[in-house]
């Protein structure tokens, strides 16, 4: 014998009466249908009023539009370093500019002595490895099968060492360290 949805369901509410024959919870039928009857409309239209007040809210493409390019990721790695590099010369442009005067006023000072020793040291085959001897020094001997040295230039004759002519253009850091030789 087969038994109708109805009557299945009144079987089931049997089950939650009291021994006495009244239902445990008796109006609780109608409670959550006339829950289910007040929440239903508020929760089926609130995706639509919300998406009215959302500007950017998601919007099915067309079907005439292509879809849009995904970014490649080596892309956005190249603007992530971009990004980094232009944080970091912005923190470090003034400093490297201080280093940069600083640097030209003795690159301009020592310019005429590095011409001079880059012709009297012709060729870089004419010589032996550097050495290093017991106090520090570092030699580099010219080969005997080498041709004879060019002649030494004025310049480089001329050369005086920093402590017999001080550089103005070039501050001195007072916490380095001093070792006299």
């Amino acid at each position: 014998m087969r038994r109708g949805a109805a009557a299945r369901l009144s079987g089931y509410a049997n089950h939650l009466r009291k021994p006495h024959g009244r239902p445990i919870f008796p109006d609780m039928k109608i409670r959550a249908l006339t829950l289910a009857a007040f929440l239903a409309p508020a929760l089926l239209t609130a995706p639509v009023l919300f998406a009215q007040d959302d500007p950017e809210a998601w919007q099915p493409p067309l079907q005439d539009s292509e879809p849009a390019p995904e970014e490649d990721g080596g892309d956005l790695i190249g603007r992530g370093v971009g990004i980094l590099m232009e944080n970091f010369m912005r923190e470090l442009g003034p400093g490297l500019d201080q280093l940069r005067q600083d640097m030209s006023g003795a690159f301009n000072n020592l310019s005429p002595v590095l011409k001079d020793l880059s012709v009297l040291v012709d060729d870089l085959r004419n010589y032996e490895p550097p050495e290093r001897l017991e106090n520090g020094d570092i030699v580099i001997r010219r080969r005997a099968d080498a041709p004879p040295p060019p002649p030494i230039g004025e310049d480089l004759r001329n050369f005086t060492t920093p402590e017999d002519q001080p550089d103005s253009s070039v501050p001195r850091d007072p916490d380095a360290p001093e070792i006299d030789l």
